[in-house]
């Protein structure tokens, strides 16, 4: 049973206040996050964003009747080199806006932007559903302002999205349990698998919170014979089952993203568990990681402890999954921050709570407002600090310039420290990549065998025009690469920072 909760007010009444209060952290939220917004996306995992760019670009100039033929060509093969990952949700939505705005690739970072401030609005739905009136208000402000979270909230990849529909699943998961009416059974189950559809990972914090949610109210045998229960595990499911069908026996590209994934012997050092706790407290500092630990022991109901804990575990279930990408890849703890700010909502609401209950006095009011848009500001100020540090406009001629130095048509492939996608996107060049050192550590580390440098190099070259090279630190540090080419292939060309080798005409044999 639900207990009561308090009744003192202190941030949602009058209800003016409890208004305008969150519409100003919504306004201020979207605002930095579009701030810097024709900035290149090179500052955050530019090789996850270019991808979506590139995918966008193809679907609108597939129909672009007024592009010339060699760009749509090359926006069409630069698609098909990109494996299925997700379904192309976020591409296709900038896609559509393209053909009112013209190509922009920033529309893609206003999506995201839009996508991240929209889960705040599910978790302040969440903490009116659990009755944390006035907690509500901080996690909502910690949600959106977290430093990690606004970088990676205007990031044009799945993931904002994914976030976004993660939290509405979990507003919509506890709603339904507590009222289990049809109407909540079918949006719990719609809403629960499209987030997993975004992104399969979002079925660890998800399938959490729904097993925490059903298991709290016991009677484990008598749950698993309702029909509401089988209802929402069957429209979270459905979505998910038929893209991998599609993906795997159709496409057929998709079954290739389950390898160099799943590596068990990590598991068993601890340096990884170290790295991993080292990248969770970066994300959400420390103090807000251990306040949410202890606030599970301040949830009301047996029910919403039930909840938190199941999030907790499919969050630890998920990194013991993916050890490898959850210690190289910051962005795959991005459901923390949903989990910490739900965390939250106990702790600050039992604060409010102590202040209402101290003094009813506007002063007071007006001083914990004042203390909390002093901790926004100090937030949006770091997070502007870190938007304007560079600036990568000018690289966009840079890139530019190479591409038509090599040929929009001439075959490529390119040593690069970004996997080829700047010059494939501002050069017009359908490149494919020779691996990196860090490519060929994982291959290693999963124990895959590599034929001899020779063998590989034919293979990986054939039917390419020109090895291009613009990451000359790697270059350097792959030296049977570096002999082998140099040996083998004239430079036809180089510039400030590139270097490119025709291999349609070998040097003759020493």
């Amino acid at each position: 049973m639900e207990t009561n909760p308090p009744t003192q007010k202190f941030l949602s009444s009058p209800r003016w206040l409890a208004i305008l209060l969150p519409t100003l952290l919504f306004i201020f939220a979207l605002g930095i996050r579009l701030f810097d917004l024709t900035d290149p996306p090179n500052d955050f995992y530019l090789v996850r964003q270019y991808r979506s760019m590139l995918i966008a670009r193809s679907m609108y100039y597939q129909h672009l009747a007024s592009a010339p033929a060699w760009q749509r060509e090359v926006a069409i093969a630069q698609r098909q080199g990109e494996s299925l990952i997700e379904p192309p949700i976020m591409e296709t939505l900038a896609a559509l806006t393209y053909r009112l705005t013209g190509e922009q690739w920033w529309v893609g970072r206003i999506y995201a932007s839009l996508f991240w401030v929209l889960g705040g609005l599910a978790i302040l739905l969440l903490a009116r559903e659990m009755a944390f009136y006035e907690g509500g208000l901080v996690a909502l402000a910690f949600y959106l302002f977290v430093h990690f979270g606004i970088i990676a909230g205007r990031a044009i990849q799945p993931d904002p999205l994914m976030v976004c529909l993660t939290a509405w699943a979990l507003f919509a998961l506890y709603r339904w349990e507590v009222r289990r009416t049809w109407s909540m059974t079918v949006w719990a189950g719609v809403l629960t698998g499209l987030a997993i559809l975004i992104k399969s990972v979002a079925v660890f914090p998800l399938f959490g919170a729904a097993a925490g949610l059903v298991l709290a109210r016991g009677a484990f045998k008598r749950t698993l014979q309702e029909k509401q229960v089988w209802c929402v595990a069957a429209l979270t499911a459905i979505p998910t089952i038929l893209f991998y069908i599609y993906g795997i026996f159709i496409v057929g590209t998709l079954g290739g993203q389950f390898a160099l994934r799943f590596f068990p012997a990590m598991l068993l050092d601890p340096s990884f568990y170290a790295r991993w706790i080292e990248i969770a407290i970066s994300i959400v500092e420390l103090w807000p990681l251990l306040i949410t630990l202890l606030g599970v022991f301040l949830f009301r109901t047996r029910v919403q402890r039930g909840m938190a804990i199941g999030i907790w575990l499919g969050y630890v279930v998920y990194g013991l999954t993916f050890p490898y990408y959850f210690t190289t890849h910051d962005y795959y703890h991005l459901p923390l921050i949903l989990i910490v700010s739900i965390g939250l909502l106990p702790a600050a609401d039992l604060l409010l709570h102590q202040l209402a209950v101290q003094s009813k006095s506007w002063v007071w009011r007006l001083g914990f407002i004042g203390i909390l848009f002093l901790g926004v500001g100090i937030k949006m100020w770091d997070a502007r600090v870190a938007l304007v540090r560079v600036d990568y406009r000018h690289e966009i001629a840079y890139w530019q310039q190479l591409g038509d130095e090599i040929g929009h048509s001439t075959k490529v492939i390119e040593l690069s420290g970004d996997y080829g996608v700047r010059l494939a996107y501002f050069g017009w060049i359908d490149n494919s990549e020779w691996p990196q050192l860090q490519d060929t550590r994982l291959r290693q580390l999963a124990g895959t065998s590599q034929p001899d440098f020779a063998t590989t190099f034919a293979e990986e070259t054939a039917g390419k025009d020109v090895f291009v090279v613009t990451s000359l630190s790697e270059w350097d540090n792959q030296k049977d690469l570096k002999q082998y080419v140099t040996t083998h292939y004239p430079l036809s060309g180089e510039g400030d920072g590139y270097l490119i080798f025709d291999l349609r005409h070998p040097l003759p044999a020493p």
